[in-house]
This record gives C-alpha cells, sequence and structure tokens, in this order.
C-alpha cells in the first residue's frame, strides 16, 4: 500500500472507503468468499458503490457468486463486469493477460481501456458471469492437459526415451499443446518448478467447474477424474506448492530419482 500512495494513488482502510474517490472498482481476490465478503462484509462495496459506477470483477470466482452480485449491484444502477484473467505471473508482468469479459457490450467499450492495461480483451457473453464460465472451462483443459503431460513424460522416461527427444516428437504431431510446447522446455526440462501457479489453486478452480457442471446437469466423466488426480497430489503435501512440481511427485511414484 505504501508503493501505491508513493506512486500517487490514494487508499482507505475498506472497501467503502475507496468507492467514492473512482469511478471504477477492480476486485481481483482469492476466491468467491472473498469476493462476497468485499461487497456484502463490514465496510464493502454493496453499501457504497453507486448508481453509474462500474465494478470490475476480475477474480477466478464461480458464476453464481458473480450474477448474485451483479444483480443486487444493478437494483442501484452499479453495472458489474466480470473479467477473470488467465497468462500467469509472466502475463502479468508483460501486459499480456488474456482477460475474459462477461457482460453487456456497451459496458465492456467504456472499461476497455483499463483493461487493455492488463493485456486483451476477449468478450465471451453478454452476462456478468458469463466470463467465470469461460474461465473456469479454460482452467478444465489447463488442468486435464499439464496431468496427462506429466504422465507422458514419466512414462516416457521410464520406457528409456530422452524427454526433450519425445517431446521434440510430440510437438511435431498431434500430442501436441499449450503444455507441451511451452511448459516442457521453460520447466520440466529445465528442472524449474517456479511457474507461479499452486496445486491447491487448480483445485479451487477444478472445483468451480465441476460444481458448475453439477448445477447445470452436465456430466463430467474425465473432469471429474482429472479433480480427484489433483486433490490426491494437494493431499500429498502439495496444496502450496507450484503446479510444476507434480513432475517430482510423478517421478517418485515410478520409482524414478527426481
Amino acid at each position: 500500500m505504501a508503493e501505491a500512495r508513493s506512486a500517487g494513488a490514494d487508499s482507505g482502510d475498506s472497501p467503502a472507503a475507496i468507492a467514492p474517490l473512482v469511478d471504477a472498482v477492480i476486485t481481483m481476490l482469492p476466491d468467491a468468499r472473498a469476493v462476497e465478503r468485499a461487497v456484502y462484509g463490514e465496510g464493502g462495496l454493496g453499501g457504497a458503490l453507486a448508481a453509474g459506477q462500474v465494478l470490475l470483477e476480475m477474480t477466478s470466482s464461480h458464476p453464481g457468486t458473480t450474477r448474485r452480485v451483479a444483480a443486487d449491484l444493478g437494483r442501484k444502477g452499479v453495472r458489474v463486469l466480470d473479467c477473470p484473467v488467465s497468462g500467469g505471473v509472466r502475463g502479468a508482468a508483460a501486459g499480456t493477460l488474456c482477460i475474459m469479459a462477461g457482460g453487456p457490450a456497451g459496458v465492456l467499450e467504456a472499461c476497455r481501456p483499463i483493461l487493455e492495461c492488463f493485456g486483451e480483451v476477449v468478450h465471451v457473453g453478454d452476462a456478468p458471469g458469463d466470463g467465470d464460465a469461460a474461465k473456469t472451462i479454460n482452467n478444465l483443459l489447463s488442468a486435464t492437459a499439464i496431468w496427462s503431460v506429466v504422465e507422458a513424460y514419466v512414462l516416457g522416461a521410464r520406457a528409456g526415451l530422452s524427454p526433450d527427444r519425445l517431446f521434440a516428437a510430440v510437438n511435431r504431431s498431434t500430442g501436441r499443446s499449450y503444455t507441451t510446447e511451452t511448459k516442457v522446455s521453460r520447466y520440466f526440462l529445465a528442472r524449474r518448478f517456479d511457474a507461479g501457479f499452486t496445486v491447491g489453486q487448480y483445485v479451487k478452480d477444478l472445483n468451480i467447474c465441476l460444481d458448475l457442471a453439477d448445477e447445470l446437469g452436465v456430466p463430467m466423466l474425465l473432469g471429474s477424474m482429472v479433480r480427484q488426480a489433483w486433490t490426491v497430489a494437494a493431499r500429498e503435501h502439495m496444496v502450496d506448492l507450484d503446479h510444476t512440481e507434480l513432475l517430482r511427485l510423478m517421478e517418485r511414484w515410478a520409482g524414478l530419482e527426481s
């Protein structure tokens, strides 16, 4: 906070104290419960935001929570966009995040200059909550790819294949993905385990995804197994470890030295 003040920013001791000072409020919090506290809790935004203001809710949250917040604030004339991001620590530092925006096009266009400070905006839907739905689907795909690549990496090593040669072939074949093309070389081959996103964060996002699927009556046969796999990893004392540490866990399970 001191660093922000030294750069000329105002500060306050609660969300409610800041709300009257700005046209748009950004929330980017750990989870949906934190969003609820920021809006409905003591000193929260719910009682402080007024007609004409905008809430840019950038948390990877549950779509239902976002829709409830948008409905409650909308009755006061407050406009809400949900715009969770993807791209990790590197994308945040470089300003190249993907922002998945959900909400009316007019509100998005008014806020686009703010959002484009973070990266590229993709308008995924016209209602608040649509961004969260898109983000949780993206994270399901990401978690599935990471786990399968880790298994493939360790299986290849156990079969006597050189990982760099194996993935040189994979990346010219149909098995390639962002994980094989980027994470394998940047983290696994380099034996670096600092991508900046924890196992516990993936479990949180998979829980959101599976909860949404359950609410909508969509069967998630593979998705359920992916969540179970990540939950097992979290219970192996990995909840706060970087997700790239899955490689060392799988190597241990397979009897390979890490």
